[in-house]
């Protein structure tokens, strides 16, 4: 008795169709949920020096989220780079303490600190008292 191999049941080839669509799925998801914002790093420094010290100490309280802000008892806007770089021009070096009035947004905050800086303040602090 011969058996013939070529007669039992033929085994299927395996279909890659169903691996291309979750390959294609993956690649949707990850280009959908991934983010391509620019990161930028705020230089912040500490009260540790001494130098810091012997500067004059300038307090800017953050009042709301669209800006406003309180220095040396009056408003003003960060919206207004001119108006921010003049009151930083006076006196770059000193040191700036930055209070955030209580509910606002950490966004509104890191604006005002982006702010200051463009404007030319080289230290600024952050505060959790309001002036």
């Amino acid at each position: 008795m011969r058996l013939d191999l070529a007669t039992g049941p033929r085994r299927r080839a395996i279909s890659l169709t169903p691996l291309i669509d979750v390959v294609f799925i993956l690649l949707l998801f990850f280009m959908l949920s991934s983010s391509f914002m620019q990161w930028r790093q705020i230089d912040l420094s500490t009260s540790g020096d001494n130098a810091a010290q012997e500067r004059a100490l300038k307090r800017i309280h953050l009042i709301s989220d669209d800006g406003l802000f309180e220095f040396d008892g009056q408003q003003y806007s960060a919206q207004d780079p001119a108006t921010l770089a003049g009151l930083i021009a006076a006196a770059p070096d000193d040191l700036y303490a930055l209070s955030v009035a209580p509910g606002l947004t950490t966004q509104a905050m890191i604006r005002l600190l982006d702010a200051l800086k463009q404007a030319g303040a080289t230290r600024v602090s952050l505060t959790e008292t309001a002036p």
